[in-house]
């Protein structure tokens, strides 16, 4: 037997908008546990553009005002903290980078447009014709399946173990989330957003009571610039970890309206990159050299595999965007290794760029966002 249940948020409000806090806390009846994985936010997402004379109103949905595909409605909660029986167990900040990226190991854009899970996510090339909603006062709903520990669980979890549960959403802005393609639009100076009738819901069974521990798939994220030809990224995990994903942006694109902010954008001319962990190589015993993409593109999928399909029960991501060059080459790029798993280890990523490139960093700093992919076992 399924029971359906749902929280409104503790600082319930009308609307929300830009950097507002929500937290959603969820408490089980007792002798109940929460299906692994069924988790969903839900809710109504409203769009409005401002003129140059000020002058703000509803989008009319001819504007080509677009989420980034990958990402949709998840673009714009900016960071998330998952507490569980009053202890942060996740704290992830640029999470909707997060989402692109696992999103695009697990799909290609035809799957974005033709799975019918991203649709309530409003992800795919063809958001730009829904984002003005069906609904006058509401705009258009959502309902989107969040990517943290709380929510990818080897196991139900049990109101037993698991009595009270506390998930934060900080929004981010509009500029982050939104963006307009095509020609420049002379009378849009600046966009901005509502969400409203916000919830929480999940699926409960009756509980099974069970000795296992119930490990939780979470994810930590840092940045660093980059800003020379020559770079060694890395990080210090501290707690088990088992893959190291990176994305970059070139910082010049940043909070432009007429950039995508979710962009994982393709480093060209990358001649050298190797994988150590505290000094050595591992876990590949090689350097990467040129020809060096190929060899690239299949470790950044790997990385990534521990959050993706094994996670949400999808078919094996064959046709997925990582692996397609003109893809990888457009917004799908990215740099990472599984590892074995361990603990306390000091990941580094020696990068390197050919001195001929057009595209020097020192010029051009590149952000990158690495997150570390982990699990706790409670």
């Amino acid at each position: 037997m399924s029971f359906y249940n749902a929280a409104q948020p503790t600082n319930i409000k009308q609307k929300y908008g830009e950097f507002d806090v929500i937290t959603f806390l969820m408490k089980m009846p007792t002798g109940r546990q929460c299906k692994a994985g069924s988790m969903r936010v839900n809710g109504f997402l409203k769009l409005y553009k401002t003129a140059p004379t000020g002058v703000t109103s509803p989008i009319d949905g001819d504007e080509g005002i677009m989420l980034d595909q990958h990402t949709g409605v998840h673009s714009f909660f900016r960071n998330t903290n998952s507490t569980i029986n009053n202890r942060t167990i996740e704290s992830l900040q640029n999470y909707p980078r997060y989402v692109s990226m696992v999103s695009q190991h697990d799909f290609s854009p035809e799957s974005l447009i033709t799975n019918s899970l991203n649709a309530p996510e409003l992800k795919g090339a063809l958001n730009t014709y829904l984002l003005n909603g069906s609904d006058v006062l509401k705009g258009i709903p959502f309902s989107m399946k969040p990517q943290i520990c709380v929510n990818k669980s080897s196991a139900d979890l049990a109101q037993s173990k698991f009595q009270e549960i506390q998930v934060m959403f900080q929004l981010g802005s509009a500029v982050e989330a939104l963006y307009i393609s095509g020609a420049v639009n002379a009378q849009i100076s600046s966009l901005s957003y509502e969400l409203s009738d916000l919830q929480l819901s999940w699926m409960e069974t009756m509980e099974v009571p069970s000795n296992e521990p119930v490990v939780l798939n979470t994810v930590s994220n840092m940045i660093q610039t980059i800003t020379g030809l020559s770079n060694n990224i890395q990080v210090v995990s501290s707690s088990a970890y088992n893959a190291l994903s990176m994305s970059f942006m070139r910082q010049a694109s940043v909070k432009s309206l007429y950039n995508n902010n979710m962009l994982c954008e393709y480093i060209p001319d990358i001649s050298r990159v190797e994988f150590l962990v505290n000094g050595v190589d591992a876990p590949l015993s090689y350097a990467i050299t040129t020809p060096a993409y190929q060899d690239i593109a299949l470790n950044y999928y790997k990385s990534l595999s521990s959050s993706g399909n094994a996670i949400w029960g999808l078919p094996a991501g064959e046709k997925n965007s990582i692996m397609n060059r003109f893809y990888s080459e457009n917004g799908s790029f990215g740099i990472g290794s599984a590892f074995s798993d361990s603990i306390n280890d000091k990941l580094q990523v020696a990068l390197t760029i050919d001195d001929t490139t057009q595209y020097n960093p020192s010029s051009n700093p590149i952000d990158c966002f690495i997150y570390t992919n982990g699990y706790i076992s409670l």
